[in-house]
C-alpha cells in the first residue's frame, strides 16, 4: 500500500520536477501558495527518499478543489493517482458538501470512477503576445474571490478586475471578474501588453472566449471541469479561473 504524507517546502524541487515532466506551467510560488493556503492538505507519495506522485486538494470559496495531481511516468499504472485521490476526499469530506477539478483526458477515467461527473468543457488558450496596452477608468465593485492566489499585477476598472502571474512557460492571466466583457478585455490588454507568450484558461461557451479571440488567443489543450457532491454553477462574473489547482 501507498505510504501517503503530507507535503513540505523540503518537497519542493521533487514536486517542481514532476511538473516539469508534465509541461505545466506553475513555479515554486504556486507550489507555496498552495502549502501555504491548505498545509494539511497537500499529499505525496515518497518511494525511495523523493516523492513521486501528488495531488492537492484545497477549499477557496467554500469549494473544495483537488489539483496537482501528477505521478512519475516511472511509477503510472501502480495506483498512486488514484490513492492520493481518495484520500483528498476523506480530507475534503468533513470540509465540504462540493468537490471540483478540471481533468484531463488521462485523469478523466479515474475521477469518473470515483463518483466525478461532467460540469463544463474547460480550455486553455495561449497568444504569442498581446500588443497594445489597455486604456482603465474607475474601481470594481464586484465581489472579489481571490483569497490565497499568487498574483503578481492587478488591473481594474469600473467593469472589471483582473490579476496574472508568471509561469514556467508563460504568463497566467486569471483570476479575472467582471460584468462588462469591454471592460475585461482593457484589463487584459493592460495586463498582458509586452509580456509576451501567455495562457487564459476558459470556458469556451462563456463571453469570455470572444475577447480571448479578438485578443489572438487560440485554443490549446482541453479539459474537463468535473464535479461530486451538491451542484456549485460557476458564477457568470468568472471571465477567467484561477487555475486549475483553484478553479
Amino acid at each position: 500500500m501507498a505510504n501517503i504524507r503530507t507535503l513540505n517546502a523540503a518537497d519542493l524541487d521533487d514536486c517542481m520536477k514532476l511538473k516539469d515532466d508534465a509541461g505545466w506551467n506553475q513555479t515554486k510560488a504556486d507550489w507555496r501558495a498552495l502549502l501555504q493556503w491548505e498545509p494539511n492538505g497537500c499529499f505525496g507519495i515518497e518511494i525511495d527518499e523523493r516523492v513521486v506522485a501528488t495531488a492537492t486538494a484545497v477549499v477557496h470559496n467554500e469549494v473544495g478543489w483537488i489539483g496537482m495531481v501528477l505521478t512519475d511516468s516511472g511509477f503510472r499504472g501502480r495506483g498512486l493517482a488514484t490513492a492520493l485521490m481518495k484520500h483528498a476526499l476523506a480530507y475534503l469530506e468533513p470540509r465540504t458538501a462540493t468537490v471540483k477539478l478540471d481533468a484531463s483526458a488521462e485523469g478523466e477515467p479515474i475521477y469518473r470512477k470515483l463518483g466525478f461527473v461532467e460540469e463544463a468543457v474547460i480550455e486553455r488558450w495561449v497568444t504569442p503576445g498581446v500588443g497594445e496596452s489597455g486604456v482603465l477608468s474607475g474601481k470594481y465593485s464586484g465581489p472579489l474571490r481571490h483569497a490565497g492566489i499568487p498574483i503578481e499585477a492587478v488591473a481594474e476598472c469600473t467593469g472589471a478586475w483582473g490579476a496574472a502571474r508568471s509561469g514556467s512557460a508563460a504568463w497566467y492571466f486569471g483570476p479575472c471578474y467582471g460584468y462588462s466583457s469591454d471592460a475585461v478585455e482593457q484589463v487584459v490588454r493592460t495586463l498582458l501588453a509586452g509580456r509576451g507568450k501567455a495562457f487564459w484558461d476558459v470556458f469556451p461557451a462563456h463571453p469570455a472566449a470572444a475577447i480571448a479571440a479578438r485578443l489572438g488567443f487560440v485554443p490549446a489543450r482541453r479539459l474537463l471541469r468535473m464535479s461530486l457532491g451538491v451542484p456549485v454553477p460557476t458564477p457568470p462574473d468568472v471571465f477567467a479561473i484561477a487555475g486549475f489547482e483553484w478553479g
